[in-house]
């Protein structure tokens, strides 16, 4: 078994990229209230979203699968094609497709975590007008007022993907593994895909194009909201990624924050990964880092002390896809 397991940061200088329910005429954004204060977060369903609109501009032949949508009120429901076999997007993100006929679910090989500040702020209110309102009896100044909530802040988020599992469908009647269904049982029979225990394969070839135009999107992240009122680049400003044997996340202490609440590289935790984490046993490759300069740049001697190169994040993912395909074996 095989991971790409990484760490991202995303910048947020005066931004508010994922909101949760307004009040009244005031949009306020997701945050988390902890014990030690108020932590703006982007919850994953956004990021993936991000994500899948991504990689429709940036790859146009790795088009998304179509969204349908069924019932009504509160029975309405919206779901995807349901086919890996044919769209990116159902197989690496997954799906859940429950209609009349049947139900195919599969879980997704790609996991994120929520992003999530790396300290606590609280969140600037800002006030705006509308003075090009038509006056009516009761508003003698003809202006609308309205707010909304921004921040000033880092977000970190965790991925993986699972690598053995990008490209093979299970058929097997339980939830999150009935990924086939009557048609696409049938497309799989029809191209010949290889058979494995309890489904079916695309030659690998196939998959580790998946994963690379995956991570090439990663480095080249667009999307999030209130850009009209406050443009953000959403592109990663540090990653850290490896391939690892396991599931559980390498970098999860990497970074913390200083004093300032600034983003730093934790070296304790970098050093103590290292030293517990043995090459090919536990890291079957490198680590593939990318810092963008002049961002978090005190922390370039620290990595340069744990021997650990960096170039851009862009960079850093190419790399790291590049080398997918002369290591096939991680996709076993």
């Amino acid at each position: 078994m095989a991971f790409i397991t990484g760490l991202m940061l995303i910048n947020a200088p005066a931004s508010a990229l994922n909101n949760g329910q307004g009040e009244a005429t005031k949009a306020r954004v997701k945050a988390i209230r902890a014990g030690d204060g108020i932590y703006p977060y982007v919850s994953a369903q956004s990021f993936r979203y991000w994500l899948r609109d991504t990689m429709g501009r940036y790859i146009p032949s790795m088009s998304p699968s179509p969204v349908y949508t069924a019932g009504k009120g509160a029975k309405q429901q919206a779901y995807t094609e349901g086919d890996p076999i044919s769209y990116w997007d159902d197989d690496l993100l997954g799906y859940m497709r429950a209609v009349k006929e049947e139900t195919v679910t599969r879980l997704s090989p790609f996991r994120t975590s929520t992003l999530v500040s790396v300290a606590p702020i609280r969140p600037t209110e800002d006030f705006g007008v509308m003075a090009r309102a038509e006056k009516d009896d009761d508003d003698k100044e003809g202006v609308l007022l309205h707010g909304h909530e921004f921040y000033r802040t880092v977000f970190v988020s965790l991925f993986s993907i699972d690598l053995e599992r990008v490209g093979r469908f299970t058929d097997v009647r339980r939830t999150g593994y009935q990924n086939l269904g009557v048609a696409t049982r049938k497309k799989a029979s029809d191209l010949n895909l290889r058979q494995i225990d309890g489904g079916y394969e695309l030659p690998v070839e196939e998959r580790i194009v998946r994963v690379q135009a995956l991570l090439q999107c990663l480095g080249r992240l667009e999307g999030g909201a209130k850009q009209t009122l406050h443009y953000t680049d959403v592109n990663p400003m540090f990653v850290m990624a490896a391939v690892t044997s396991g599931g559980n996340h390498i970098f999860g202490n990497a970074v913390k924050a200083d004093s300032t609440n600034q983003p730093i590289i934790n070296a304790e935790a970098v050093q103590q990964m290292l030293e517990v984490y043995k090459p090919e046993e536990d890291l079957l490759s490198g680590i593939y880092a990318g810092r963008v300069a002049g961002f978090m740049d005190s922390s370039a001697a620290t990595l340069q002390a744990l021997g650990i190169e960096v170039s851009h994040p862009r960079q850093s993912l190419d790399l790291l896809s590049s080398h997918l395909a002369s290591n096939q074996h991680w996709m076993s």
